[in-house]
């Protein structure tokens, strides 16, 4: 596997991301997956949590894909900036950088070391977005803007959906009598993550007017699933003796997964995870949205 550091976007300044190339394509165009790392973090710690981590191997679901980790704009305290509660305007810094990567990776050979196929270029048709945190946000604001036409799929770790990038974007496709289209999205959270719900207080946050259940909520009326029909639930398995992990599939037009971690904190569930406990190491992250988008966002395996 070809791992590709510190590549500088085109007209972009001081804008970097890296690249995993697979070594072994089929064809020259591939599923190119983009990552957005949490705040406070880089390119390497997210992609840490996607295995890319050399010298040790990639497994074998992730081989044939463009695993894609852009970077923050230095001048952003390594923060994506995306519309939210308290936000003057709309603002469009990183989604202007997304646009413009989009049309890097689609258009840049980049080297595999195959003497068959040589250079690989992302599929324009096969483009899917995840992140974490604060990454998390911007996968909900590319989902909320004109750029959600561009993704195949999407997934939003450790961060639910503001309802201002909801609003927002609602009411811009209002003044044409649209409305957003449904989109194949997986939502993971933690429930002792202060972002799924306030610190408990004398009056207890009701569980309903949280931003998890505006999520879930949200993307039910988007992808046209009645709310009077039962998820597909399951408890994955395994447990850490301190977190569980309920995931609900819902079906409709597209599908939604939300995976609740009982007791979890803010972190990226998998095996190898450490940091921000509780860690539910019997889960992975990574491998449930990987599956998920094969299953119903056309991602080839």
């Amino acid at each position: 596997m070809s791992l590709i550091t510190g590549l500088t976007l085109a007209e972009s300044g001081a804008r970097t991301y890296t690249v995993q190339v697979p070594d072994r394509p089929v064809t020259a165009s591939v599923p190119a997956i983009i990552v957005f790392h949490g705040g406070g973090q880089d390119s390497r710690t997210i992609a840490a949590r996607w295995r890319v981590d050399p010298p040790n191997p990639l497994p074998r679901p992730l081989e044939d894909y463009l695993l894609v980790f852009p970077e923050t704009n230095p001048g952003m305290g390594e923060e994506w900036v995306h519309f939210q509660a308290g936000d003057s305007k709309f603002p469009t810094l990183d989604l202007e950088f997304v646009r413009r990567l989009l049309t890097e990776l689609t258009t840049t050979p980049y080297p595999t070391g195959s003497a068959s196929v040589p250079t690989v270029s992302a599929d324009p048709e096969l483009i899917y977005a995840a992140g974490f945190s604060n990454g998390g946000g911007m996968v909900w604001q590319l989902l909320n803007s004109a750029l959600s036409t561009a993704f195949r799929g999407f997934a939003a770790v450790g961060k639910a959906l503001d309802p201002e990038k909801a609003r927002h974007y609602r009411t811009e496709l209002a003044a044409t009598g649209a409305v957003p289209a449904p989109a194949p999205v997986v939502y993971v959270h933690g429930t002792a993550d202060r972002g799924f719900r306030p610190p408990l207080t004398v009056d207890e946050t009701d569980l309903g007017t949280t931003l998890p259940a505006f999520t879930c909520l949200e993307m039910l009326e988007r992808n046209g699933i009645s709310r009077d029909v039962p998820a597909n639930a399951r408890l994955a398995p395994g447990s850490t003796g301190i977190t569980e992990v309920v995931v609900q599939l819902f079906e409709g037009e597209a599908a939604f997964l939300m995976a609740t971690v009982i007791n979890g904190g803010h972190n990226w569930p998998t095996p190898a995870t450490r940091g921000n406990p509780p860690v539910a190491e019997h889960f992975d992250a990574t491998a449930t949205i990987v599956t998920f988008w094969q299953l119903h966002a056309g991602l080839p395996n």
